[in-house]
């Protein structure tokens, strides 16, 4: 395990207070005369479209104001990418393009502040500079995006989510499967995003979530990982603010799922387990005491949890005889 030093982590630090804050609007301003009169537009950037929006008179009070706010968004903007760009530098993991598209223009829409969980590997990049270790690269690779969908709060009007992709990329697609109502599965080329959720009454599955025009899979579990979650920041861009699961339920989540995956899916199981165990050696060397206290909680939660949690960490050599990981681990 390498340790990120401490410059980097106060870096990080920084840029989670600034994102985080979110109170002056970014973009770049411009300055048209027609008629002898000037006016003033500010371009956004969402995805990878660029939308050119009207501010009004250069000369109006409040617009005067607005361009004011965007010159001090801007300015943080510029503090914040430069920011992003040093922790890059320093080998800090950070999503692709296409997947940081992706997160901006879901983060745009608001939907990370009102239900939405990002899961699944891009969530488990983001937690170097939360657990203070770089993790292994290899476990890293993906072509997808998993967002849980839990508690979701809608807006009136709420955009679907396909719109939403397509800002990112154009190319996006619905996909259904045969029953399906809504979609649940969104792709453009070899890149996917899966929509997931809880069980509800019934344990039927797919969930639809009408007020985002998609459906959801019912995965066990997903209540768990989603409990608690935490804002981080992705490195893209100036930052993209992002909710994702806690590092140890993400770990013992991966430990759980891991003995439900089917034969088929041996690739994916090692991957779980890889990612439970870099997560689990660092909390053994940093917080133990935490560690065994979510060990304890997830086990205490049934039969299945207890039995799946023990034989992941059996196989990948965590395990003793009293159900206690052992100490200290070597490096």
């Amino acid at each position: 395990m390498r340790p990120i030093p401490l410059n980097q982590m106060t870096l990080y630090a920084d840029l989670m207070q600034s994102v985080g804050a979110g109170d002056a609007p970014s973009g770049s301003l411009a300055f048209k005369t027609v008629k002898g009169r000037k006016y003033a537009y500010v371009t956004t950037k969402d995805g990878s479209a660029r939308v050119e929006r009207y501010l009004g008179p250069a000369d109006d009070a409040e617009v005067i104001a607005k361009v004011e706010s965007f010159k001090l968004g801007a300015e943080r903007a510029k503090y914040q990418r430069n920011t992003v760009s040093l922790l890059k530098q320093g080998r800090i993991a950070a999503p692709t393009l296409p997947q940081g598209r992706i997160l901006e223009v879901l983060a745009n829409a608001g939907l990370f502040k009102r239900g939405m969980t990002l899961v699944g590997t891009v969530a488990y990049q983001t937690y170097a500079c939360i657990v203070g270790y770089h993790l292994g690269a290899a476990a890293y690779a993906t072509n997808d995006i998993d967002l849980s969908v839990a508690e979701f709060v809608a807006h009136e009007n709420e955009e679907d989510i396909c719109s939403i992709l397509q800002r990112a990329d154009a190319s996006f697609k619905p996909y259904w499967h045969s029953d399906d109502k809504l979609p649940r599965i969104f792709k453009s080329g070899n890149f996917q995003v899966d929509v997931l959720t809880r069980y509800g009454r019934g344990r039927k599955s797919p969930v639809l979530i009408e007020s985002l025009g998609c459906a959801a899979a019912a995965l066990s579990f997903q209540e768990y990982v989603a409990e608690d979650a935490m804002d981080v920041v992705a490195l893209y861009g100036t930052g993209v603010l992002v909710r994702v699961p806690t590092p140890l339920r993400y770990a013992i989540h991966k430990l759980i799922v891991a003995q439900e995956r089917a034969l088929r899916e041996s690739a994916k199981k090692q991957k779980d387990l890889r990612q439970a165990k870099e997560l689990l050696d660092i909390y053994l060397e940093t917080d133990e005491a935490a560690l065994q206290d979510s060990l304890d909680d997830a086990r205490a939660r049934g039969r299945a949890w207890k039995s799946a949690i023990n034989a992941s960490l059996k196989e990948i050599g965590r395990e003793s005889r009293q159900g206690r990981l052992p100490l200290p681990l070597a490096k």
